[in-house]
């Protein structure tokens, strides 16, 4: 079984760094790994001393590394873009448009880079894969996705499913237009794939929600800012369900105030790591933890079906941050720039809210 481990933290903190040394790592421990780098900077191809392509390239025992490309992942997966377009445009009406034309629209490469990151894994073809993003919110955007498309697909499928496109063709455009989409609708082909998104949002939520197949550092320095905006993306970390293993302080002076930087952590554990003097590696090799370790660390969810508790558990955020929505069957909690949409199990249907409170770190809501 494959793992995928990424970073997040402020930029310029050490995270491309820290992915190329995370690599190495493993390479070292006999583990065959993919280092995927997904930022148009040129600093892995600096640190690496290789220029990178859009396909993985053996550049060490037991170590390929590949470059995401927006516009090469869109020409790889057009073709099938272009079958799903099959299933709701006429075949009367022939539309060819190449992926070479298509205008890369805002979350596109989040998109396309998520199912690169999602074949690689299912390849089996390597044990670890280092992703290496942007480290922000955009990176939880994108390991977020499986959570957002499950919503949409709950929210939004029997309406789909009950919708008769002929008639709404019929009242916009007319009997011709009807005619049109009635004939080139094949409801079989339209189940089939409905059947293979609910597929696709089943394995990829399991991935993102198991801390031995997904599981992300922390990267900050000791300075006031990186330490506040790695624990804000600690705490929205948690509302995609992905887990946190471990904190990688990089820097290359003394820290004065190491307590203060556990107590603000815990109970993660907060590793030294030096700064990368002269493309020498091996201090840094020497500092990461036991990587192979998947620590002990607090559930993002948990029910208490005996005291009629929801707890979530929410670092780096506080009480004024987090506002509560239920609706019918969901709980929905919004931290920071992330919502969090929770299933209540049917215990809890149809049971008020008694009360909330916020006792740092954890969000508790009573029935």
């Amino acid at each position: 079984m494959s793992r995928i481990i990424t970073f997040l933290g402020k930029a310029c903190t050490g995270q491309t760094t820290l992915a190329v040394a995370t690599a190495k790592w493993f390479a070292k421990n006999s583990q065959r790994v993919l280092l995927v780098t997904h930022n148009p900077s040129p600093y892995a191809e600096v640190l690496l001393e290789t220029s990178l392509k859009p396909v993985p390239l053996h550049i060490a025992p037991l170590l390929d590394v590949v470059q995401l490309q927006t516009t090469v992942l869109l020409e790889q997966v057009w073709d099938e873009v272009k079958k799903w377009l099959a299933l709701y445009i006429p075949d009367s009406i022939k539309v060819d448009v190449y992926s070479g034309e298509v205008v890369i629209l805002p979350g596109f490469d989040s998109l396309l880079g998520f199912n690169a990151l999602r074949q690689y894994y299912q390849s089996d073809d390597y044990d670890v894969i280092i992703y290496d993003g942007r480290g922000d919110l955009e990176s939880l955007r994108l390991f977020g996705l499986p959570e957002s498309v499950d919503w949409y697909f709950r929210r939004f499928r029997e309406v789909f499913e009950s919708l008769d496109l002929s008639k709404i063709a019929d009242s916009i455009g007319g009997p011709i237009a009807s005619a049109f989409v009635a004939a080139n609708m094949d409801s079989r082909k339209v189940q089939e794939a409905i059947g293979q998104i609910q597929s696709w949002i089943g394995k990829s939520l399991a991935v993102v929600g198991d801390a031995k197949r997904l599981t992300a550092y922390l990267v900050t320095t000791d300075e006031v800012g990186a330490i506040a905006e790695a624990r804000w993306l600690w705490g929205s970390a948690q509302q995609i369900d992905l887990r946190v293993s471990g904190v990688l302080l990089y820097q290359s002076h003394a820290v004065e105030n190491k307590a203060l930087l556990d107590e603000a952590f815990s109970p993660l554990e907060v590793n030294l790591i030096p700064r990368l003097q002269k493309f020498n590696w091996e201090p840094l090799l020497q500092a990461l933890p036991d990587l192979n370790n998947i620590p002990h660390i607090p559930q993002p969810l948990t029910f208490d079906l005996q005291q009629r508790q929801v707890k979530v558990f929410l670092p780096g955020f506080t009480k004024q941050q987090v506002k509560l929505t239920i609706l019918g069957t969901e709980l929905t909690v919004e931290a920071g720039e992330q919502r969090r949409n929770i299933v209540l199990p049917k215990e809890l249907h149809g049971q008020p809210v008694v009360g909330g409170k916020f006792e740092e770190p954890y969000l508790i809501i009573s029935f």
